[in-house]
């Protein structure tokens, strides 16, 4: 008997479509004397109410000061600059003062962000996160991390509450109110090793890049923040999917007894006891919300990744996980709008100017909004394809995504090892362009399942794992 499950079709508009992309204008802030390197470089970037850009540096120290008379301190200091991107008065920060005590910032920066009320939050490697005026760099408010160590960039919702977690993965990621004072942990270990956090507005979904290695943008939503936890969003699914189908590169062995926990690991091939795999998501080596409402995450360069197609440029998705477009040069001249690994992107007042930190480049570089009404072209696929769905395994849902050259029938339908079908999720007459299929295997048992996609006479097929 035919199982009964969910279905539920997105497809793209194939006319052209109306958003504002970005275009290169100019470098506002650079070190052409530092060679491109994976230690050290470009960490943040905020614009503050004023239009003063604020960044840091990751390893470049700023001052040497004498404590003492036989001991010296590099200090590894805050910047901020005019539009012009000459320095303002106060900076470089390397002391911050706080409650009568002052620190020397000896350590380098993980990540800034403006707070609600317009000052800068700044997080460092040692736990520390520190409240900065923006009118003149002084300090307001200091907060320790308990779990110490290299912290993620902030967030900020509009509420004023700051959401912070540490890099490593495994660590809870805590509230804290506009003061730096502890709330509650909203998240009680996230999985991956993770650079920035990122919060809708009304603290409702949290979005965490997956650095090391690569896994794509999490989505985590809760419907009370603060008091109720934060969990992973099963509807959503994990950002930036670009798994070529057929690609296999790991085999883990399995058993009837194992449990599979996560959903970053697509399934091309499965046998009885072994499961082969490739994993092909974004790398983000830094995820920004813009004034837009969308995703904006860096992918790493193509040398960590070895993704010559999507590695060193920044991708823009919706809040669903669609990707819209992306931007940047991979591995080009950053004076002509070359990317490399970014590592934090912040927008003028207005919105209509964004400014793009690149770690390995070491510069900031300025970018303009293309207005709202030109026309971007969308490249129909010259044949149909079914990619694999995600995530993979999958409990209880997962997507289907398929791509049509050309108007046409498509049935979709999803059988058992041994044959059965179990669902038609389509048969149906569809316009050409991309297309996704949403199937929900709630009221079926864990196993190998097999959907197949059949369109103008031609036919493709591909796995996939229910796992409950």
């Amino acid at each position: 008997m035919k199982k009964t499950l969910s279905v539920f079709i997105a497809v793209l508009a194939l006319s052209s479509v109306l958003f504002g992309g970005w275009e290169f204008d100019q470098v506002l802030v650079d070190y052409p004397e530092l060679e491109v390197s994976n230690s050290w470089g470009m960490h943040s970037v905020v614009v503050d109410n004023g239009g003063n850009v604020w960044y840091t540096m990751y390893g470049i120290t700023t001052g040497t000061y004498y404590p003492t008379a036989t001991d010296t301190v590099e200090a590894i200091g805050i910047h901020a600059v005019d539009a012009a991107g000459d320095a303002l008065s106060f900076s470089p920060i390397d002391f911050v003062t706080v409650g009568g005590v002052t620190d020397t910032l000896t350590v380098s920066c993980r990540g800034m962000t403006k707070a609600h009320d317009g000052n800068i939050l700044v997080a460092l490697g040692n736990g520390a996160v520190y409240k900065l005026n923006a009118a003149d760099g002084t300090g307001m408010a200091k907060y320790e991390h308990p779990d110490g160590s290299s912290l993620t960039k902030p967030a900020v919702d509009d509420a004023g509450n700051i959401y912070i977690g540490r890099v490593s993965s495994g660590y809870p990621v805590k509230m804290l109110n506009s003061d730096l004072v502890y709330q509650t942990d909203v998240v009680t270990a996230f999985p991956k090793i993770n650079r920035a956090i990122v919060v809708s507005g009304d603290g409702t979904d949290l979005y965490f890049g997956s650095t090391w290695n690569g896994a794509g943008v999490f989505k985590y939503h809760s419907d009370a923040p603060g008091i109720l936890p934060h969990e992973p969003d099963l509807t959503t699914p994990v950002f930036g999917n670009w798994e070529p189908a057929g690609v296999m590169d790991t085999t883990v062995t399995i058993s009837n007894d194992t449990t599979i926990i996560g959903t970053d690991t697509t399934i091309v091939v499965v046998s009885d006891t072994s499961i082969t795999q490739h994993v092909d998501y974004i790398w983000p080596e830094d995820v920004s919300m813009g004034p837009d409402g969308n995703i904006y995450a860096a992918n790493t360069q193509v040398d960590f990744s070895g993704d010559e197609e999507h590695g060193g440029k920044w991708f823009v998705f919706d809040t669903d996980g669609n990707e819209l477009y992306s931007f940047g040069t991979a591995g080009g001249d950053y004076a002509a709008g070359g990317t490399f690994n970014g590592r934090g992107a912040a927008w003028s007042s207005d919105g209509a100017t964004m400014y793009v930190a690149e770690f390995g480049y070491n510069c900031i570089t300025i970018w303009n909004q293309v207005p709202d009404g030109v026309d971007r072209v969308i490249t129909l696929p010259n044949t149909f394809s079914l990619a694999q769905n995600f995530p993979n395994p999958f409990n209880p849902s997962t997507s289907i995504p398929f791509e049509l050259h050309e108007n046409g029938l498509v049935e979709l339908t999803v059988f058992d090892v041994n044959g059965r079908e179990v669902a038609t999720l389509l048969n149906e007459q569809l316009q050409a362009g991309n297309h996704t299929a949403q199937f929900n295997g709630s009221d079926l048992s864990s196993g190998l399942y097999i959907y197949q996609l059949s369109f103008n006479g031609e036919v493709s097929a591909k796995n996939m794992l229910l796992v409950k």
